[in-house]
C-alpha cells in the first residue's frame, strides 16, 4: 500500500506519529547546545621547547632543526612551520583535514622520545599540544576605580574566586595591577669585603624558611604529631637573618643589603577607557556551553557591581553576546521568511484551508529536523540555523506540489478521499526525485579536504534533514489533512483553471516558442558564449573573496615600538593613541595592555543598530587618526568570526638561506605592497633584534677558574635581573623574595664588566676576565617552513575584494621584486586558502551535477530527459552571477556552496514539468502534451519558486548581527533560481520538444536497420 493512501485511511495513527515527532523535536530544541559555529577540529599540533639562554640562531640549529628532521616523516603532514626565538623553539604541524589527531599525537611522542638525546642538556623536554579554540577567553572583564595595587588585591581575594566557582568556568586569569614582592638589594663591594656570594645568601634564606614534620610523641594514651614551624611570618624575620662570612663570623643581612617591601617592577599596565585597571580573562571548560557560562558570569558581575559600588566593573568583551545576537538574527530571518512564504501561498491559492494545510508543513518539518539534529550530536549555530532558514522555502515545495495536485483533482469532481489518494500518488515519484536531487548535491562536500567540509557538513546535514522531513510530511500529513479539511469553491473546476488569463498568456507564449524552437536554442547558445567570454576576459566584473567579513563590533590595535623602548615610552604612546581615538562616537569601551616595546588595544563598538558605520569603516577612521603618531608601527584590524587558518588576507613568502638577504627583499616587498590600492596593515615576520650586549664566554678560562658555563649564566642572571629564591606567606598571600645586586651595581655596562663571581674559597673573579663583553645584534626570530628559512610579508585588505588585490600583488611582485634564482616566492594567507577551497568546491560542483543527473536518470529510466532538465543548471549559474553583480558582492566560499545547492534546487521545477509531460504524452501527441502539461504545472512551479525566494530574502538583505556571512549564499540561490525559473518555463519545453523529436527519429531509424521495419 502506498504511504499516502495509508495516511488517508489511518488519520489518527498518522496524527499521533506527527505529534510524537513534534514532541520530541520540541524537547530536543531546548536541549541542543548553542554555539557560534560548528565544532571544528583544527588539524594542528604544536611542539614547544625551552632552551634557556640560547640565541635564535642557536635555538634553530640545536633544537628546531633536529625536531624538524624527525617530524617531517609524520603521516598526514601537510605543512611544517617553525619559529626559533631567544630561548624558545616553536614547531607547528598542519596536518591534512581528516587526520586522526590522537594517533598523530602518539606518533609525535614516539618521534620526540627518539631525539631527546640529540637536544642540548639544558633544553627542556619538548611539549606536544593540540590547537585548542577553547583556550581563547570567552569574556574579558576590566576593573577600575582604585590604585592598581588595591585593584589587584580585590581581584585576587574576592572577584576571581567568585567567578571561578561558577559551573563551566575553567579559569579567571588576572592581568595588570601591581604585585607585592620582597627585594633584597645587595651591595657588591660588601660581598667582596666579607667574601660572601649571592648563592650563600640564597641558601641561608631557603634554609631559614622551613616548616616540617618531626614525627610524633605520646601524650598519655594519645599519639600527637609534632611539627616544626620555621617559615617567615613577617618581613622583619628576613631582616633579622644572620649570614656567616668566610672567616666564620655572623653578620646581619641588613649590613650588606637593603631590604624593601615593595612591588615588582612594572612590566605591564592595563587600562580601561584611559584609567589604570585590572583585567580578568574568563576561560570556559572544554564541553561547557559558552552561552550558559556567559549568562552565569554576567549575573555574577552584576552582583559584584552591587558589592563594590565604588569600582567600575565592565564586561569589555563577550563572545556569547555575538553568538546570541547572531542566532537571534538568523531565527528572526527564518521566521520572517516563513511568514512571507505562507503569504505567497495564500495569494496563489486564495483558499484559507489550503494555505493552512501547507503551512503546517513548516513547523512540523523544522521540529522534526531539531529532533534528528539532537540524535546526530549537532548544535544550534549560525551554520545549522542558517541551513534551516535556507530550507524554510524548500520545506513547503513538496507540500505545494502534493496539495496543488490534490486541489486540481478535487476541481475535476473527485471526492476528498479519492482526490487525496490520487493527487498525492500521481506526484510521489516526482517529489521523491526532486528531494533526492536537492540532498544529493551535498554528498560531494564530504570529499572537500579543508575547513569548508568541517564548516558546511552540518549545514548540508541540516538542510537534508529538513528536506526529508518535509517529504515525509508531504506524503503523509498533507494528504490526510486534505482529506479532512480541504475545501474548494463551487465555481472552481478544471475548465475555469484553464481559462485563467495568466495561463492563457503563458500558453500563447509557449506556442510561439515551440514554433521558433531552433531560433530560441541558437539564441541560448549565443548568450552563453558571450556570457562565458565576458567572465573569462573580465568584461563581466565578478570578484572573489574567501569568506564574507562579519561585523562583530570589535577592533584590535597592535602597537610595535622602536628598538629597546622602555615601558614608560610605550605607555606614553599608548596614552597618545587613546587620546586620538576616544572621541570616535561609535566606540563604547577601550581596553589596553602596555608592555615593554609593545601595546595592544581592544576596542568594542556600540551595537550595530546604534551606529551608522560598520566595523571596517571605524577601523579605517582609527588608522587615519593614529597615522601621524611618529615612531611605532600601528596596525588596526577589525575582528571577524569567519577566518581561515591564516590570520592575514595577503601573505607574500620569500624563502632562502641568508637572513639578511631575506630581510632586504622582505622590506622591498612590503614597500611594493603599500603601493597597491586597498592594502592595509603590512607587517614583516622577520625583524632585526634590538641592540644588545653579547657576553661571549671563554670556556677554557671558566674551567681554569673552577666554574661551569651554567654557573656563570645563573649567577649573572641573579645579580643583574634578580632571582626568586623563596616566598613569604603573609595572611594567605605568597610574596616572592627576590635577590639581586643594588641598582648602582647592576645598571651600567661597566657594572656588567665588573660583576664579581665568587669561588668556593671566597675569592672573586670579574666577569670580564671570563668573557668577552661587547655590543651585538641579531634577529628577533627565525622562521622556517618545510625546513627552509623564509620571511612573510603580510597585509589585510580594505574596500577591495581579496581576489582582485591578490592579482595586483602577484603582478607587482613578478614585475619588480627580482629575486635571485636561489630564492623562491610563494603566497599564503586567506588568498591561498581561497584558491584551494575554490578548486575543491569546483570539483564538488561537478560531482554534484553528475549525481543529480544520475538520480534523474534512475527516476525517468532514461538518459535523454535528465539531459533536457540539466539545461536549467547553466541558466541558474548565469542568474547567480548577475545577482552578485547587481548586489555588488564578491563570490566567496559561501557563494560557491550556494551555487552547489542551486544544482539540486533548480532542477526540481523541470523534474515536475517533464514528469507530467511524459504522463500526458501517453494520451496525446508530444506537442499537445507540452501545451497541456506546462500550463498545469505553471502554478506549482511559481509557488515553489516564490516561496523559496521570499523565505531566503531576509538572509539576502543581510538583516541583523552576523547576517553578512549567509548573505552571499542567499543572493546566489535567489538570483540563480529566479533567472532559471523564468527561462525554464520556456527553454525546458523547447529543448524537450527538440530532443524528444530527435530521439524518436533516431529510434525509428535504428528500428528500420535492426528490425527492417
Amino acid at each position: 500500500m502506498k504511504i499516502s493512501n495509508l495516511s488517508v485511511d489511518r488519520p489518527v495513527a498518522i496524527t499521533m506519529i506527527i505529534l510524537v515527532i513534534v514532541l520530541i523535536g520540541g524537547v530536543a530544541l531546548t536541549m541542543l547546545p548553542l554555539e557560534l559555529t560548528p565544532d571544528i577540529e583544527m588539524p594542528f599540533l604544536m611542539i614547544t621547547t625551552s632552551y634557556s639562554g640560547g640565541s635564535p640562531e642557536e635555538v634553530e640549529e640545536l633544537v628546531t632543526r633536529p625536531i624538524e628532521q624527525s617530524v617531517a616523516t609524520l603521516d598526514g603532514l601537510d605543512t611544517l612551520s617553525t619559529t626559533s626565538r631567544e630561548g624558545f623553539s616553536w614547531v607547528m604541524l598542519r596536518l591534512n583535514y581528516g587526520t586522526d589527531l590522537t594517533e598523530a599525537k602518539n606518533d609525535l611522542r614516539d618521534l620526540m622520545a627518539e631525539i631527546e638525546n640529540r637536544l642540548p642538556d639544558s633544553a627542556e623536554t619538548p611539549r606536544i599540544r593540540n590547537f585548542d579554540p577553547n583556550a581563547e577567553p570567552i569574556m574579558e572583564i576590566s576593573i577600575a576605580g582604585m590604585e592598581a595595587e588595591q585593584l589587584k588585591t580585590i581581584a585576587e581575594d574576592s572577584i576571581q574566586p567568585e567567578l571561578e566557582k561558577i559551573n563551566g568556568v575553567a579559569a579567571a586569569e588576572i592581568s595588570g595591577g601591581r604585585e607585592r614582592e620582597i627585594k633584597i638589594n645587595i651591595d657588591q663591594n660588601l660581598l667582596e669585603a666579607y667574601q660572601i656570594s649571592l648563592d650563600q645568601i640564597a641558601s641561608v634564606i631557603r634554609a631559614s624558611n622551613q616548616d616540617g614534620g618531626l614525627g610524633s610523641v605520646m601524650v598519655g594514651e594519645e599519639e600527637i604529631s609534632v611539627r616544626a614551624q620555621g617559615e617567615f611570618e613577617i618581613v622583619d624575620d628576613i631582616r633579622n637573618l644572620k649570614i656567616r662570612t668566610s672567616a666564620g663570623d655572623e653578620i646581619p643581612l641588613t649590613l650588606i643589603s637593603k631590604i624593601e617591601d615593595s612591588y615588582k617592577d612594572v612590566s605591564s599596565i592595563s587600562y580601561l577607557n584611559g584609567r589604570e585597571s585590572v583585567g580578568l580573562s574568563i576561560q570556559k571548560q572544554g564541553d561547557s556551553n559558552i552561552v550558559s557560562v556567559a549568562n552565569e558570569v554576567e549575573t555574577a558581575v552584576e552582583n559584584l557591581k552591587q558589592s563594590y559600588s565604588d569600582l567600575e566593573i565592565v564586561i569589555t568583551s563577550n563572545n556569547a553576546e555575538y553568538i546570541k545576537d547572531s542566532l537571534a538574527s538568523v531565527q528572526q530571518n527564518f521566521i520572517i521568511g516563513g511568514i512571507l512564504a505562507v503569504i505567497i501561498l495564500y495569494l496563489f491559492l486564495r483558499n484559507i484551508s489550503s494555505t493552512i494545510v501547507i503551512a503546517t508543513a513548516i513547523p512540523t518539518s523544522i521540529l522534526a529536523t531539531f529532533a534528528i539534529m539532537f540524535f546526530t550530536d549537532l548544535s544550534i549555530n549560525t551554520i545549522t540555523l542558517g541551513g534551516i532558514a535556507l530550507g524554510v522555502g524548500m520545506i513547503v515545495d513538496n507540500s505545494i506540489v502534493v496539495l496543488e495536485n490534490i486541489y486540481r483533482k478535487r476541481a475535476k469532481g473527485l471526492d476528498r478521499f479519492k482526490a487525496a489518494k490520487a493527487g498525492s500518488s500521481e506526484v510521489t515519484t516526482a517529489i521523491f526525485a526532486s528531494t533526492l536531487t536537492t540532498a544529493a548535491v551535498f554528498i560531494p562536500i564530504v570529499f572537500v579536504e579543508d575547513m569548508m567540509a568541517e564548516l558546511f557538513t552540518p549545514m548540508a546535514l541540516t538542510v537534508s534533514f529538513s528536506l526529508f522531513a518535509s517529504l515525509l510530511v508531504a506524503l503523509t500529513f498533507i494528504p490526510m489533512l486534505s482529506s479532512k479539511a480541504l475545501k474548494i469553491s463551487h465555481n472552481e473546476n478544471n475548465n475555469a483553471l484553464k481559462d485563467k488569463k495568466y495561463l492563457n498568456f503563458y500558453q500563447n507564449i509557449l506556442k510561439k516558442a515551440l514554433k521558433n524552437r531552433y531560433k530560441i536554442l541558437v539564441g541560448l547558445i549565443v548568450f552563453f558564449i558571450f556570457f562565458g567570454s565576458g567572465i573569462y576576459f573580465g568584461f563581466i566584473p565578478i570578484t572573489t573573496e574567501y569568506m564574507p567579513a562579519s561585523d562583530q563590533g570589535s577592533i584590535r590595535v597592535y602597537v610595535s615600538m622602536p628598538d629597546n623602548s622602555t615601558i614608560e615610552r610605550s605607555d606614553q604612546i599608548a596614552k597618545e593613541i587613546y587620546n586620538q581615538i576616544k572621541e570616535i562616537k561609535e566606540i563604547e569601551n577601550v581596553t589596553a595592555r602596555v608592555n615593554n616595546g609593545r601595546a595592544r588595544f581592544s576596542i568594542e563598538l556600540i551595537t550595530q543598530d546604534q551606529r551608522q558605520q560598520d566595523v571596517e569603516a571605524v577601523a579605517e577612521a582609527i588608522r587615519n587618526k593614529t597615522a601621524a603618531i611618529a615612531g611605532p608601527r600601528i596596525n588596526v584590524a577589525a575582528q571577524s568570526s569567519m577566518r581561515g587558518g591564516s590570520g592575514s588576507s595577503i601573505e607574500v613568502k620569500i624563502s632562502g638561506s641568508d637572513l639578511e638577504t631575506l630581510l632586504n627583499y622582505g622590506e622591498n616587498a612590503e614597500r611594493l605592497l603599500n603601493k597597491i590600492e586597498g592594502i592595509r596593515n603590512t607587517d614583516l615576520s622577520l625583524e632585526r633584534g634590538n641592540p644588545e650586549i653579547h657576553v661571549n664566554l671563554n670556556r677554557r678560562e671558566i674551567q681554569n677558574q673552577g666554574f661551569t658555563e651554567r654557573e656563570i649564566i645563573t649567577y649573572a642572571e641573579m645579580a643583574l635581573d634578580g632571582s626568586t629564591v623563596d616566598q613569604l606567606t603573609e595572611a594567605g598571600e605568597e610574596i616572592d623574595i627576590i635577590i639581586q645586586l643594588a641598582e648602582a651595581d647592576r645598571r651600567s655596562l661597566n657594572n656588567l664588566r665588573n660583576l664579581k663571581i665568587f669561588k668556593a674559597n671566597g675569592d672573586s673573579v670579574l666577569l670580564s676576565q671570563l668573557a668577552e663583553i661587547g655590543p651585538g645584534s641579531g634577529f628577533s626570530a627565525i622562521e622556517r617552513e618545510n625546513q627552509q628559512r623564509y620571511i612573510t610579508v603580510s597585509a589585510d585588505t580594505f574596500e577591495r575584494a581579496l581576489g582582485e588585490v591578490q592579482q595586483d600583488v602577484e603582478k607587482i611582485m613578478a614585475a619588480e621584486l627580482n629575486l635571485p634564482t636561489n630564492y623562491l616566492l610563494s603566497y599564503g594567507g586567506e588568498a591561498q586558502e581561497m584558491d584551494e577551497s575554490f578548486s575543491q568546491l569546483i570539483i564538488a560542483a561537478v560531482m554534484a551535477i553528475l549525481l543529480v543527473y544520475m538520480v534523474m536518470a534512475a527516476q525517468f529510466e532514461s538518459l535523454i530527459y535528465p539531459f533536457v532538465i540539466m539545461f536549467t543548471v547553466p541558466l541558474s549559474a548565469a542568474g547567480a552571477v548577475i545577482a552578485l553583480i547587481i548586489t555588488g558582492m564578491s563570490l566567496s566560499t559561501y557563494g560557491m556552496i550556494g551555487a552547489i545547492m542551486l544544482v539540486g534546487i533548480v532542477v526540481n521545477n523541470a523534474i515536475v514539468m517533464i514528469d507530467y509531460i511524459n504522463n500526458r504524452k501517453e494520451k496525446m501527441n508530444r506537442r499537445e502534451a507540452i501545451l497541456e502539461a506546462a500550463p498545469i504545472r505553471l502554478r506549482p512551479i511559481l509557488m515553489t519558486t516564490l516561496t523559496t525566494v521570499l523565505a531566503m530574502m531576509p538572509l539576502a538583505v543581510g538583516i541583523g548581527t552576523g547576517a553578512e556571512t549567509q548573505q552571499p549564499l542567499a543572493v546566489v540561490v535567489i538570483g540563480g533560481l529566479l533567472f532559471s525559473t523564468i527561462l525554464t518555463l520556456i527553454i525546458i519545453p523547447v529543448v524537450y520538444d527538440i530532443v524528444d523529436e530527435f530521439r524518436n527519429k533516431v529510434v525509428n531509424y535504428l528500428r528500420k536497420i535492426v528490425h527492417n521495419e
